[in-house]
């Protein structure tokens, strides 16, 4: 297995921020919302530029959420849903410096995730107000209009995610209240996902990025109260995992970027919302 190279940058972001939606495109990446000082949902966004680490402010979005999902449709960065005071169902998309919404889930929903492959957007577990986890994946080619492609059989929110050999893996997630430990791996084409194994102890609020040939999984939450700096291997082909080291420091809810080589973990909690931006390089 590569061997990691982690570090805190001395770049920080504008302010401290978690639960983000980010949108990678090359060197640069679209932040947006989040949650903020004094658990409220932002609006703003900004551009981070991974070669210089420097942000630049965008625009604000029509809706402040924080627990949201970043994607692409084309070139065009998305935010689907969201939390704010309620679960929010608004996809806002970028069009310059200006944000516009521009369609709606069938569903509000937040704690999802979501990930652009074959030229749909795939939109995963989160909360909808009512049920404990949302079970219903969707799929979209603009973000304006969604269909329903499948079932998760382990509906969850708050899971880690990536895209690897095609598909689209979730690792762990919350459930009630309570961490996960299901592996679960969903055909983005035909929207099929099954449970192919188990993490060694159960994880919700990680993040989740595709290095080489292997997934590599970092911090999250252990239980209700209880931050990790855990990092783990994932195997795709043999759905095995194995240790991977640390984090600088325990981290949760907290937004991957990533320019091809290089992965930054933007923001997060820690416990309090931090405004670090730590970099991953493997090798």
């Amino acid at each position: 297995m590569p061997k990691l190279h982690v570090r805190v940058l001395p770049t920080r972001l504008p302010a401290a921020l978690a639960r983000e939606a980010v949108i990678s495109k090359g060197r640069y990446a679209v932040i947006a919302g989040g949650m903020v000082a004094g658990d409220a949902s932002t609006a703003a966004s900004f551009l981070f530029d991974t070669g210089r680490l420097r942000t630049v402010p965008l625009g604000s979005m029509h809706v402040a959420v924080h627990d949201t999902a970043g994607a692409a449709a084309g070139s065009v960065p998305l935010v689907i849903g969201g939390g704010n005071a309620v679960e929010q169902s608004d996809v806002q998309a970028l069009a310059g410096n200006e944000w516009h919404v521009i369609g709606h889930l069938p569903q509000a929903r937040s704690d999802l995730v979501a990930a652009t492959v074959g030229g749909r957007t795939i939109v995963l577990g989160g909360y909808n107000g009512f049920r404990v986890a949302e079970p219903d994946i969707l799929a979209s080619r603009d973000g304006r209009s969604w269909s329903t492609i499948g079932t998760l059989p382990v509906p969850v929110r708050y899971a880690a995610s990536t895209v690897a050999d095609g598909d689209i893996w979730l690792f762990g997630g919350e459930r009630g209240g309570v961490m996960q430990r299901e592996i679960q791996r969903v055909d983005p084409a035909t929207g099929g996902a099954t449970v192919v194994g188990r993490l060694p102890a159960p994880i919700g609020h990680a993040v989740a990025m595709t290095i080489g040939d292997r997934v590599l999984l970092a911090g999250g939450r252990a239980g209700a109260g209880t931050a990790t700096d855990r990092m783990w291997w994932f195997d795709p082909a043999s759905h095995r995992v194995a240790p991977a080291g640390r984090l600088p420091m325990a981290l949760t809810d907290s937004a991957v970027v990533h320019d091809g080589h290089r992965f930054f973990l933007i923001g997060g909690e820690s416990p309090e919302l931090s405004a670090r931006i730590i970099e991953i390089t493997a090798g």
